[in-house]
């Protein structure tokens, strides 16, 4: 493995959604409390839609200065930029408020499912998609809005966002980056890609395809994941899977990556804070 040219290596880890631990709702609270325990950067996950009006934005951006907490977010489920007409426009609609209402709060990148292949091949799924990230990206340079817009790497054969789909469309649509959820590979794969030299690969891959500066600023997640013959079944904590995530945080080491790491397990903190301190012991 190749590591990459020498830059600042700054890897952040947080949780996806609040601390379970925070003691009073909302994101500005989980915030706080993320930093209380340690972590650096948390993710709004809003995947059932973006609940929110200016003065929650504002507390939540007050309280990412004060802490110096970095966020991302994850936007909302309900989007299939495969889909008829209409639900295109919605899955648009909600993608470009998702990515307003990220930089109001102050976070730095924004995630999304792009959708499903159902009965669509993949060049035409792939056409609809891309066709929809070149709207969305077009529309926020107009407006001014500066977030990353990052098509996630999905867990089940069904959805589109393969590894290879993610990193085409980042490297011909202006404003997109990939977000690489390592255990949806692992899952949408049937077990594959779990090894130091498979995830090694998969990051030259990446920086092959995208160039240098896309491990300088990768957003990942990583879960402990159950798997079947049609993939990602559900999240599970870490040491209840058989994802072997210290063989890949090996390999982010070594390949010198900077950026994001949202832990999306069920244990949230507790998995979050397990990651950091196995990754803070590497040498």
């Amino acid at each position: 493995m190749r590591p990459a040219a020498g830059h600042a290596v700054r890897l952040r880890f947080g949780t996806s959604g609040i601390p379970r631990s925070t003691r009073k709702p909302g994101t500005d609270h989980g915030i706080r409390r993320a930093r209380e325990l340690g972590l650096d950067c948390l993710e709004m996950a809003w995947v059932n839609g973006v609940r929110m009006g200016e003065a929650a934005a504002q507390r939540i951006a007050e309280a990412a200065r004060e802490t110096g907490l970095e966020l991302t977010a994850h936007g909302p489920y309900y989007v299939n930029l495969c889909g008829s007409a209409e639900v295109v426009q919605r899955s648009l609609d909600r993608l470009l408020h998702t990515a307003r209402m990220a930089e109001r709060c102050g976070a730095g990148s924004f995630c999304f499912h792009a959708g499903f292949y159902q009965k669509l091949d993949a060049a035409e799924a792939d056409r609809q998609v891309r066709a929809g990230l070149a709207r969305i990206t077009a529309q926020l340079r107009r407006e001014g809005v500066r977030v990353d817009v990052r098509p996630e790497l999905t867990g089940k054969p069904t959805q589109v966002g393969s590894l290879e789909e993610i990193l085409a469309w980042s490297a011909t649509i202006e404003g997109v980056r990939p977000c690489v959820d390592f255990s949806h590979q692992y899952a949408r794969h049937g077990g594959a890609f779990n090894t130091y030299r498979e995830f090694g690969e998969t990051l030259e891959r990446i920086r092959d395809r995208l160039g240098c500066s896309a491990l300088e600023r990768l957003h990942v997640h990583i879960a402990g994941i159950e798997f079947g013959p049609r993939g990602e079944r559900r999240h599970l904590p870490l040491r209840q899977s058989r994802f072997r995530y210290r063989e890949l945080l090996r390999a982010l080491k070594d390949c010198r990556v900077s950026g994001w790491v949202v832990c999306e397990s069920p244990a949230m903190e507790d998995d979050a804070l397990l990651l950091q301190r196995a990754y803070r012991r590497l040498r």
